[in-house]
């Protein structure tokens, strides 16, 4: 009775072994053969057969950088360029130039026989005039072409001397003693209005070709208390024609760049000549939407010189440093 009860434990776990056995290989056999979902085993099974549908995933989205990064066409920038003023873009400038002002003046209307020995008149120590004054320019200049340009400016003063006359001379009509007080007054209007043509243009330069017409208008007025007075009007109607040069320098990391710029004109026509020669530094700082603003620093020297006759002539000349501002936009 007791040695059956082991025979049947015996029994009965050879039994189960066996029966777990084939579960283990029928098991081993449905993942081998499985399809590639082999998550779909694993689903509980429904009465409409649905697909398993896989989880939908966001796409990541990078964060922006705090800085813009350069395109391939900004890879090729150049380390250094010039500010370009676009078509149909204006360029306003003012000037402030701290001249020395010197010239020599013939004026007589009396008989020519008599005046021919007189000598020319000194604007400063004879008349007593400044030598030295500040005079003012404005220009602006209208791109119509890409190459192509339109530019005018205007320089309008009036100098006034007053004092004793240092020597005798006869100046109009009237004979100027020395020693007697005096007033004397000259005023000028110059002003010039061009086409400007750029055949090269460069990030890193340009070379500019103008042509301008020039045209000034003098007015000198001389008075001595208790004797005379007498007035000189001259005028000019000039062409001019010149080359403006601009290379870049240096191009900072937030794009304000130093150049240097320089122009030359000969004046022409009218039985006279005349020139207007510059050079200066220039330092442009960006604004928002392709706007330029610039101070611009340098020399600049002017002469003009008209002989009407053997007794009238005007010879003038202005030299020496400037200050400039301007927008380009």
């Amino acid at each position: 009775m007791n040695s059956r009860k082991p025979r049947t434990l015996l029994v009965c776990l050879v039994f189960l072994v066996s029966v777990f056995a084939v579960d283990a290989q029928a098991w081993n056999f449905k993942v081998a053969a499985a399809p590639d979902r082999q998550e779909d085993l694993f689903s509980p099974s429904t009465a409409q057969n649905k697909p398993i549908e896989k989880i939908k995933t966001k796409q990541i989205v990078k964060c922006k950088p705090a800085f813009p990064i350069p395109t391939l066409g900004q890879a090729y920038m150049p380390s250094c360029f010039l500010p370009q003023q676009k078509q149909r873009g204006w360029k306003f400038e003012a000037e402030a130039l701290f001249a020395r002002v010197k010239g020599h003046v013939k004026y007589s209307t009396g008989s020519a026989s008599y005046y021919l020995w007189q000598d020319e008149i000194d604007l400063n120590s004879d008349l007593g005039l400044p030598d030295h004054a500040v005079l003012g320019t404005f220009s602006a200049t209208y791109k119509f072409r890409p190459q192509w340009s339109l530019r005018y400016s205007i320089m309008p003063f009036a100098l006034d001397g007053s004092g004793t006359i240092g020597r005798n001379f006869t100046f109009g009509n009237s004979s100027f003693t020395s020693g007697q007080p005096s007033r004397v007054k000259w005023e000028r209007l110059y002003q010039r209005i061009g086409l400007v043509y750029d055949p090269v243009q460069t990030p890193q330069a340009r070379i500019g070709i103008f042509a301008d017409y020039v045209r000034i208008d003098d007015k000198l007025s001389a008075y001595q208390s208790g004797c005379c007075a007498d007035v000189m009007n001259s005028d000019l109607n000039m062409g001019m024609a010149g080359v403006e040069y601009e290379r870049c320098l240096k191009t900072t990391a937030n794009c304000n760049t130093l150049s240097f710029e320089c122009r030359a004109g000969v004046a022409f026509l009218d039985e006279a000549y005349g020139t207007d020669i510059s050079s200066a530094l220039k330092y442009s700082i960006p604004m928002n939407n392709g706007r330029w603003g610039f101070v611009k620093g340098g020399y600049r020297y002017m002469t003009y010189k008209k002989k009407y006759s053997d007794v009238r002539s005007f010879d003038t000349a202005m030299d020496g440093g400037f200050v400039q501002m301007g927008f380009l936009f």
